[in-house]
């Protein structure tokens, strides 16, 4: 299953209840809402104990306004409701927006789901791995 619209592609690997988004540009706040509506949809399937998972590439991603905050902050509390366990953020070398994200995943107050960043997927893939996805 894949989705694109404008400054997103949103894609999933059901086998390891896996769902995937790479950003590109500046995401504005209606594409952040569509963004976090269709990985909710992709996980719908998975509505159990065990969750899902969310890998988020935003090494080509720009920092957003204030608008756009507001809408990742709902982001983690979506995805939070819908059961994703772990968040992991492809950063490369944006250290500029991995700033701007760990904010927004203090802003939101959901503790249950675990953010961690990294430079590659392979290393984001093995910490899933060693999470049980």
């Amino acid at each position: 299953m894949e989705r694109e619209k404008e400054s997103f592609k949103v894609w999933t690997d059901p086998d390891r209840r896996i769902v995937y988004s790479r950003g590109h540009g500046v995401a504005h706040a209606h594409e952040i809402e569509w963004l976090y509506g269709t990985i909710i949809e992709f996980a719908s399937e998975w509505k159990d104990e065990k969750g899902f998972v969310y890998m988020a590439y935003i090494e080509d991603l720009k920092q957003v306004s204030p608008k756009g905050s507001g809408q990742y902050v709902k982001l983690h509390e979506s995805l939070a409701a819908s059961g994703c366990k772990c968040i992991a953020y492809i950063e490369g070398n944006s250290y500029e927006v991995s700033v701007q994200s760990s904010k927004h995943k203090q802003m939101s107050n959901t503790p249950q789901t675990e953010n961690r960043y990294f430079i590659t997927a392979a290393e984001g893939l093995e910490w899933f791995k060693e999470k049980g996805f």
